[in-house]
């Protein structure tokens, strides 16, 4: 009888211990050091099709409620920062315009046309109708986007040299996008 003793208090142990285990099991896994941030590799890509080939973005800005906002618009061609330029011209859109964007440049006046110069800076001939510093800004801004992208280049440091027709003498400012 002592032997069916002792199997009995083992049996009244075997749960003790099980609960024991699984209490322990979680501590076992705290031994898992962090690794630090991983590269997160490429941003996710859709499937392209041959209507999106070839096409590519240039950024615009217009103003809003906070100042001056970037918005993305699609061009096809070599030319960006003259894409971008017509773009700034032609206004918001309508969705835009939902948005709350608002453009100071001159309605129907043309389009500013750029030249890139050497690596950092681009110049662009204003037609008249372009003097008022909100247009001026958002002029700036936009040329300096398109010009920086397709040299590679910062745009907090890229210059812009806008020359201006006024109702006197041309004038040419050189200027920074500041956002």
């Amino acid at each position: 009888m002592p032997h069916v003793t002792r199997l009995k208090r083992r049996h009244a142990q075997l749960p003790a211990l099980g609960v024991a285990l699984l209490l322990l099991l979680p501590l076992a896994a705290c031994a898992v050091t962090d690794t630090g941030p991983e590269p997160a590799g490429p941003p996710a890509a859709g499937p392209r099709d041959s209507a999106s080939a070839g096409t590519a973005v240039v950024h615009v800005y217009f103003y809003s409620a906070q100042g001056l906002e970037r918005v993305s618009r699609p061009y096809r061609g070599p030319d960006a920062t003259g894409a971008a330029l017509r773009e700034l011209a032609s206004g918001p859109d309508a969705a835009e315009r939902a948005r709350g964007l608002i453009s100071y440049a001159p309605a129907g006046a043309p389009a500013p046309v750029g030249t890139a110069q050497q690596p950092g800076s681009v110049r662009v001939f204003a037609p008249q109708g372009w003097e008022s510093r909100s247009a001026l800004r958002q002029l700036v801004c936009t040329a300096a986007d398109a010009a920086s992208t397709a040299q590679g280049t910062s745009l907090r440091t890229f210059k812009v040299k806008v020359r201006q027709v006024t109702s006197g003498e041309p004038v040419t400012v050189t200027r920074m996008c500041t956002l």
